[in-house]
């Protein structure tokens, strides 16, 4: 599904588009003229799927953070295209190098039915850390940033495109559309850096937003970080989705 003229929506679950496997997150590819990147990887069944579509060799893949529906098929990517740079957020790295379904969440979600019981995160031990402000030029004017963001899970980072004439948020499980969040009862959700995080991307220049799940916002995407933000300034949270 392109988006924009640098993005296409490449796999997407039940709480999306349904264009994939039912436990996907929304999965973008990022096109420049010289590479492109991954931004998530889904949950792992979907691989041949994203791959067909993408129609090009990702040489970076991007992880928002390390729950199974973004990162469980960053393994399973690796393998299909070697030498894939996979980045994720500092504090999440180890959880996904060693498939460690207790520090992503994982043993709550099949507890919550979430994902079914046979599921199972594969260890992704090329995964390295990926720094708050690095930026990823892929050519033609398209660079990626990455911004730590945490709150929803410790590790969290969304990444910010530029282009000649658009600009875009890729916000994972931060916020969405309307300034909801995700609130959990998991040990590494966070409420007051998740506050800091929401009032960041709201200083932030966007036309579009394009969330891990649910809707997404191709034009005047501002309006929605705004929205969390006057929530948060308020002394309470947003809506969550969760």
């Amino acid at each position: 599904m392109r988006l924009t003229d640098h993005v296409t929506l490449v796999a997407s679950g039940a709480a999306g588009f349904d264009l994939t496997d039912p436990l996907d997150c929304h999965v973008y590819l990022v096109r420049g003229t010289r590479r492109s990147a991954l931004i998530d990887a889904g949950a792992g069944r979907s691989v041949p799927d994203i791959l067909r579509t993408a129609s090009t060799r990702p040489e970076l893949l991007l992880l928002t953070h390390g729950h199974a529906d973004h990162a469980g098929g960053a393994a399973a990517l690796a393998e299909e295209l070697p030498g894939l740079k996979v980045l994720a957020g500092r504090q999440a790295v180890r959880w996904i190098a060693e498939g460690d379904e207790a520090g992503l969440s994982v043993d709550k979600g099949k507890a919550a039915g979430v994902y079914p019981a046979d599921y199972s995160v594969r260890p992704c031990p090329s995964v390295e850390p990926v720094a708050d402000g690095t930026a990823f030029d892929l050519g033609g004017g398209v660079v990626v940033r990455a911004l730590a963001t945490p709150g929803h899970a410790d590790g969290h980072m969304c990444y910010h495109l530029t282009t000649p004439h658009h600009r875009a948020l890729f916000s994972g499980d931060c916020v969405f559309t309307g300034g909801r969040i995700s609130l959990q009862n998991l040990h590494d959700c966070r409420v007051p850096e998740y506050a800091a995080s929401l009032t960041l991307l709201a200083a932030l220049d966007v036309d579009a937003l394009f969330p891990g799940h649910h809707e997404l916002s191709l034009n005047r995407a501002g309006r929605h970080l705004a929205a969390a933000r006057d929530i948060v300034v308020r002394g309470l949270l947003p809506r969550s989705t969760t």
